[in-house]
């Protein structure tokens, strides 16, 4: 059956909350048919993530539901992303009534346990009796699971050792050398970055340095004397650091894709990395009293990848040394990367997050 479904928007980083939102969006429209509406109330960022006027998701900009009596109502499903709270006049519709929408908050990606029970139970608001759902994403069969879309594993093993990732490395001005190892680099400002650019011009290995546009600026410039504009590249030991430009969700996937190791921050990248098969580190979001790094050590208790990643995805949160955690990370890479492979494939047998919500409202459509 064909459901209407509106998605609700506050972005707080600019990226990954618009991300994980388009990317939803985009599946509920083109994998399952739904009809989608994206409310957001920073519309513009969805042009820099390859979002076309043609596609089959209606884009809302805030302001204007509040400017519509009774907007929202016909929904079948409204969804609060990231504890975004619906604006007044799709708040009333929620209120009662027999045509209301089922009310669905998408929360916060999380591997720890208590997510499990968490998932799924609802919650009843008092005073006006508004019904509220709680939708878990997570790494396990209880949980909400993890955006992927349907087609794309098929998208990226067509891709990797092709002509046309050859042809896309042209486009993008990478000329890989032999021996060179890539490395994409999408952090937050506060990760050691200069300090571990210093560890990897003295290291054995060499590297090349792939960095979107608006990523680590600072850190760059103070490592490498110099601002770089995307398309620029300066090298320094045995690092060469590349700035790209800013990429398509698409595009993005396809850097994943091609390198030796991905670094990867809060949400959005972090899944897409998991995709990717390829070793990653990543950074959570900071958060006051350490409670990232009780995040971060739930995950990488359910990765399971053994003390060298465990190490350097500590130290790279600000929890350890990072010159000998990167050392050892470095020189057993190679070894790593069955591991993630094998992590990858055990998600990807699991059902994912579009198709766990198509179902859950289904339930609770009847």
């Amino acid at each position: 059956m064909t459901r209407s479904v509106r998605i609700l928007c506050r972005v707080v980083d600019n990226l990954g909350d618009a991300g994980v939102c388009w990317r939803l969006a985009r599946q509920l429209a083109g994998d399952f048919g739904w009809q989608v509406t994206l409310t957001i109330d920073r519309p513009e960022l969805l042009a820099r993530f390859g979002a076309d006027p043609r596609m089959a998701v209606r884009v809302e900009t805030w302001p204007a539901v509040d400017a519509a009596p009774g907007t929202g109502a016909q929904d079948d499903v409204l969804v609060s992303a990231f504890g975004c709270e619906p604006p007044p006049t799709l708040r009333a519709a929620l209120a009662g009534g027999p045509a209301r929408p089922l009310w669905v908050h998408l929360e916060y990606l999380s591997a720890e346990a208590w997510i499990d029970g968490c998932h799924g139970l609802r919650s009843t608001r008092p005073g006006d009796g508004a019904l509220e759902h709680f939708f878990y994403p997570g790494f396990t069969g209880r949980s909400g699971g993890l955006l992927r879309e349907r087609s794309l594993l098929e998208r990226r093993d067509a891709f990797v050792g092709s002509s046309g990732q050859r042809e896309w490395f042209a486009r993008l001005g990478i000329d890989r050398v032999p021996g060179e190892w890539l490395v994409t680099m999408f952090c937050y400002r506060d990760a050691p970055i200069a300090e571990w650019l210093a560890a990897v011009a003295g290291g054995e290995r060499r590297w090349r340095v792939l960095v979107p546009e608006a990523s680590a600026d600072d850190a760059l410039a103070a490592f490498l004397g110099r601002s770089l504009a995307p398309g620029q590249a300066l090298g320094q030991g045995r690092v060469l650091v590349q700035r790209l430009p800013f990429l398509s969700h698409d595009d993005y996937d396809r850097l994943l894709w091609s390198a030796d190791l991905n670094f990867v921050r809060g949400e959005d990248s972090w899944i897409r990395a998991h995709w990717a098969a390829r070793p990653f580190v990543w950074q959570p979001y900071v958060q006051a009293g350490g409670t990232h790094h009780v995040k971060l050590q739930a995950f990488l208790d359910r990765l399971g990848a053994g003390a060298t990643a465990d190490a350097m995805m500590q130290a790279w949160s600000g929890a350890g040394a990072l010159a000998p955690a990167w050392r050892a990370f470095d020189a057993g890479l190679a070894g790593l990367a069955p591991r993630y492979r094998d992590w990858s494939a055990q998600l990807c047998r699991q059902t994912d997050l579009a198709t766990r919500l198509v179902e859950f409202c289904a339930d609770r459509l009847q």
